[in-house]
């Protein structure tokens, strides 16, 4: 992409930074970029070429934390593959990543700790089985198993976990019913709930071999979906934002905890974090995350899926998901949050960094 018009501005407070984190911007095609080389010296990381030359590493001393690609949304986060609003670009032997992407993607990710305001410390979760009633989501075609059976199953499941935790939970359905998906947000407003996890499972059919982690997050403001990149599709982005934008740099260290925890427990492989305009999520009054965590269009998902022991699993690991994010909020606030009473550690032992496979090269944009 030709970089016309190259005008340097200083911009305001970045939304997710303190004051001091101030960048300076450029306009490219009618979206905001900043300097990556400027941005990871803010953070305390470095920047170095990769292999092929198309793509950039970030570092964290002698450790590896991004790697991102020219005209590529496609990045990766410490082993975990996230999906930016925007692409990334290169110009004049420069990177350049969107002003949207650094404020809510990249620095959520590596410097929570600049991110303000901080949200409260969770206490009350809601959990959203999603479909219900005669909405039976995705169905397995061998098994004749239902989306709307297993996202129930599996909340039900969580929430024992988090009250023997010591959280509070409200539940959006506890039957098989049909909730409209604005309704389900409200629920948890009135609950006055710290954060929103909607339990989901995916379908690719005609598709039978896709497998995989998938996290959807609320797009920020002015950013479009991950779907209407694909070819043919017209940019969806809003000019308004939600009330759950409120919460943008929140969002996304809730669903890296999510994203991380069920990768390395399920072990099935990373589809990736995405924005999608969710009316789950879009009038949530607390940071909200939706989880797809298999897909009943593969037979071999399915068939896990189908063990009472694989739900556990992934109970555990959206409880050990949420339990990190906690951590998070607790360790940038210590004197000033408390954990919830009788609140276990994470049941699902934190990962190491030699634990996770370094990252890997992006893709092309789709």
């Amino acid at each position: 992409m030709r970089l016309a018009a190259f005008a340097l501005l200083l911009s305001a407070a970045a939304p997710c930074l303190r004051a001091e984190a101030d960048l300076s911007a450029v306009r490219i095609s009618g979206t905001d970029y900043v300097s990556l080389d400027e941005g990871a010296a803010r953070l305390g990381l470095r920047i170095e070429r990769s292999i092929p030359q198309t793509t950039v590493m970030l570092k964290d001393g002698a450790q590896p934390v991004a790697r991102l690609g020219d005209h590529s949304r496609d990045a990766d986060f410490k082993g975990l593959r996230v999906f930016l609003g925007d692409p990334v670009l290169e110009h004049g032997g420069k990177f350049y990543i969107s002003r949207l992407d650094y404020d809510y993607r990249l620095v959520p990710r590596l410097r929570p700790d600049l991110c303000a305001p901080l949200p409260r410390q969770p206490h009350v979760i809601a959990i959203d089985p999603g479909h219900g009633g005669p909405d039976d989501g995705a169905e397995n075609r061998t098994y004749h198993s239902m989306e709307k059976t297993y996202t129930l199953d599996v909340s039900e499941r969580l929430k024992k976990l988090l009250t023997a935790a010591g959280y509070s939970v409200v539940m959006t359905r506890e039957t098989d019913v049909d909730v409209p998906k604005e309704i389900r947000s409200e629920i948890a407003n009135k609950a006055n709930a710290d954060l929103l996890v909607s339990i989901h499972f995916n379908s690719l059919y005609p598709n039978t071999k896709t497998g995989g982690v998938e996290i959807m997050l609320f797009p920020p403001r002015t950013q479009r979906s991950a779907d209407s990149w694909s070819p043919g599709k017209k940019s969806d982005a809003e000019d308004a934002s939600a009330p759950v934008n409120s919460f943008n740099a929140w969002n996304t260290v809730l669903a890296g905890g999510l994203h991380r925890r069920l990768v390395d427990a399920l072990k099935t492989g990373d589809r990736g974090e995405k924005f999608e305009h969710l009316r789950v999520l879009r009038g949530l009054k607390c940071p909200g995350v939706l989880v797809e965590s298999a897909f009943l269009s593969s037979d071999a998902e399915a068939q896990r899926l189908a063990t009472p022991s694989y739900r556990d699993t992934i109970a555990s690991a959206i409880l050990a998901g949420i339990q990190d994010y906690s951590d998070t909020i607790r360790r940038l606030h210590p004197a000033q949050v408390a954990t919830p009473p009788g609140a276990a550690p994470a049941t699902v032992p934190a990962p190491g960094p030699a634990s996770h496979s370094q990252p890997t090269r992006p893709n092309a944009v789709p």
